[in-house]
């Protein structure tokens, strides 16, 4: 009575027995494709709630502030995307405009969201959230970003750069770029044809007035109504671009110094809080451990170990890095 309902939900059971009886035994990895199998079967069946779904379109589009019918109409935005792709929600979502007050009553309950009241009365309530409540937001967000993750890799890309249309083969450079940059980050499926994926996403953006097919170039050219909504799917990226630009910046400034992980991981938590307090990264979220550690598994893989390199080979080592910072950079600092 007091949080609400909880939900439990299982996928098809297995035998772990007959799981690794068919297993290839000579592989590894079978331990990790297992971890990836039982992840992505979660995934499948997490149930989009009121609550998480709020708590995304707030983040997502609202970070400074909202009116109940601004926020109503994001949560709807995101709820007919997942009914077209048919991910279960929650039975208590049909009617959206009951759930979305709902929570957001629950919300102020948990003092997570507050309020400014028109004196007069003649406008709509205005409500808002404190920085430091925003961790615990996307604590929720979380629990469904996985379902948004591909489309924001796009929407990021369409919105990056100085030119009007955007080719395909810049959308999948950048797609595979993300996919490879936040592995640590998201499940994705190895086996997947990543050009038809792509295909898929735009065809939705086509679909929902996003976009535009150019006539001459076969590239694709933002809308008016793209330029407002596709930022909803975009910032669900860009908090983590956020943290692995902070970690690029931290490595790259000490780089002739010898850091154990937790100084480095203390460096960026330094880092990222000043560069928030002087509104240099806009996500609260960005300043999170878990992806600050997660960039520098990323960096020590691809970047490697430039420390222990010498002459020429560190020279390229430090430029790569500081080409991996610049298109952090560019792709987190989208048109908006």
């Amino acid at each position: 009575m007091r949080y609400g309902k909880i939900y439990i939900r299982f996928n098809r059971p297995f035998s772990l027995k007959e799981y690794l009886a068919h297993a290839d035994q000579q592989r590894k990895d079978t331990h990790r494709k297992l971890a990836l199998h039982l992840v992505q079967s979660i995934n499948a069946v997490s149930l989009v709630t009121p609550l998480s779904l709020v708590t995304t379109a707030i983040l997502a589009h609202h970070r400074k502030g909202f009116h109940v019918s601004e926020l109503i109409e994001t949560t709807s935005i995101l709820l007919n995307f997942l009914e077209r792709y048919k991910v279960p929600v929650a039975t208590t979502l049909a009617d959206l405009t009951k759930a979305v007050k709902e929570t957001l009553t629950l919300l102020m309950s948990w003092r997570l969201i507050n309020l400014l009241e028109d004196i007069e009365g003649q406008e709509e309530t205005f409500y808002y959230v404190d920085e430091d409540k925003k961790l615990e937001l996307e604590y929720h967000k979380n629990t469904i970003i996985h379902f948004f993750i591909p489309h924001s890799f796009v929407a990021t890309s369409l919105l990056t750069g100085p030119e009007e249309e955007k080719g395909l083969q810049s959308l999948m450079s950048d797609y595979i770029f993300l996919v490879h940059l936040f592995r640590n980050e998201f499940v994705f499926d190895g086996n997947e044809d990543l050009r038809a994926k792509v295909g898929d996403i735009l065809a939705y953006f086509l679909d929902s007035a996003f976009i535009l097919k150019a006539e001459n170039n076969g590239g694709y050219k933002i809308t008016k109504l793209g330029f407002d909504k596709l930022p909803i799917w975009a910032s669900l990226t860009k908090t983590f671009l956020e943290s692995y630009w902070i970690a690029v910046k931290s490595v790259a400034h000490d780089k002739n110094k010898e850091w154990k992980r937790e100084d480095l991981l203390k460096n960026m938590d330094y880092l990222g809080k000043r560069f928030h307090k002087l509104g240099v990264i806009d996500h609260i979220g960005a300043l999170s451990q878990i992806n600050f550690g997660n960039a520098l598994s990323f960096i020590r893989e691809d970047i490697a170990g430039f420390r222990e390199l010498a002459g020429e080979d560190r020279v390229q080592a430090i430029e790569r890095l500081s080409q991996l910072g610049q298109r952090l950079y560019e792709l987190s600092h989208y048109s908006a």
